[in-house]
């Protein structure tokens, strides 16, 4: 039996907790959703505003609303970012600016934002994929508004750094691969009281249609209750692919930085042979593989090497291995063998 790419952290209490809210007829937003709301606060220490919503896309949109973000200006953003994010911005009629990626992180690269200029832009999104954030110190000097994307990094830290700490406003999604799963849901987040002001002001006129169910609020909030030891187990897991990668010409995506504690979200691998090669060879002992980045912001310019020269080898070249809690030893032990081998 083929071993999945992806599978939901679903337990007993997880379905439990769902049909508890049926039973109380409270599916839709309310205490469940203040409590998640609460819990993830506490999670994350975050004491300022954190509003509950149904998805990514509208936590971007009041991100970028809230932010003042419209014609004539301009978002900065990582090309390795979610296609999304393209026709998020330009709905809003402002224009974007791709940057290529920090070779050392995968992250948006400073030094490009800054040789560019900074000021021209009015925002930057930083997208942080595969748990992989960058060092707070650059970012945090720079005087324009950035909006931290933590879908991926929920978890991971840096020294003293978590995953959240850079962004004026930071937004998480969780969706059925993250780390916690509302099965459908994100949230907005910050710690600057004016700004929490706008973004109510602009979330005020949706908020009744695209509040966080309390049927998905009620799963968030059991999954952030099992987030340490999912955390635990996944890190167990990305540790022992690592070093079974050693064992190839293959590199490892992200941070190998000896204080960076990376969640585990996935384990994506830049190849240096064929993507096709290895997927085939993978299959062939039964494990599913994909593209680590198959929608960015730079699928249409992957010619482009000369503006992307880290970027596009990583778009076109990055597969990734399954990586959840419910893998069992044996299933683990067969990812092993197969990125120790890869072709």
């Amino acid at each position: 039996m083929i071993i999945r790419l992806e599978k939901p952290t679903l337990r007993r209490k997880d379905m439990d907790a769902v049909l508890q809210t049926m039973a109380d007829e409270q599916i839709g937003p309310g205490d469940h959703t203040a409590a998640f709301v609460t819990l993830l606060q506490q999670t994350m220490g975050q004491s300022g505003y954190v509003v509950a919503i149904r998805d990514r896309v509208h936590a971007l949109r009041i991100a970028l609303m809230g932010m003042g973000i419209g014609p004539d200006c301009s978002v900065g953003v990582s090309a390795l970012s979610p296609g999304f994010y393209r026709n998020l911005i330009e709905s809003l009629g402002a224009e974007m600016v791709v940057f290529d990626i920090d070779p050392e992180t995968g992250n948006l690269s400073h030094d490009t934002v800054t040789g560019y200029g900074a000021d021209r832009l009015s925002a930057v999104i930083l997208y942080e994929p595969y748990g992989s954030i960058p060092p707070s110190e650059p970012w945090s000097e720079m005087s324009i508004p950035i909006i931290e994307d933590i879908t991926e990094s929920f978890g991971s830290v840096y020294g003293e750094q978590k995953a959240g700490d850079i962004g004026t406003v930071v937004i998480a999604a969780f969706d059925e691969s993250c780390l916690v799963s509302t099965a459908g849901g994100a949230a907005v987040m910050t710690r600057e009281p004016e700004i929490a002001q706008q973004l109510e002001t602009a979330l005020e006129p949706f908020y009744r249609a695209i509040a966080l169910p309390g049927m998905n609020a009620a799963l968030g909030t059991v999954q952030l209750s099992h987030l340490a030891r999912n955390l635990e187990k996944r890190r167990a897991i990305f540790n022992s692919y690592r070093y079974a990668l050693m064992k190839t010409r293959h590199t490892l995506f992200g941070i190998q930085d000896i204080d960076f504690e990376i969640n585990g979200f996935g384990f994506p691998v830049v190849l240096d042979s064929k993507p096709s090669t290895v997927q085939q060879f993978a299959l062939r002992y039964e494990v599913a593989t994909d593209f680590a980045f198959p929608e960015t912001v730079i699928a249409d310019a992957l010619e482009s090497f000369d503006q992307f020269p880290h970027a596009i080898p990583v778009a076109t070249r990055a597969v990734r291995f399954p990586l959840y809690p419910f893998l069992t030893n044996q299933q683990i032990t067969q990812i092993e063998k197969v990125i120790s081998h890869l072709p």
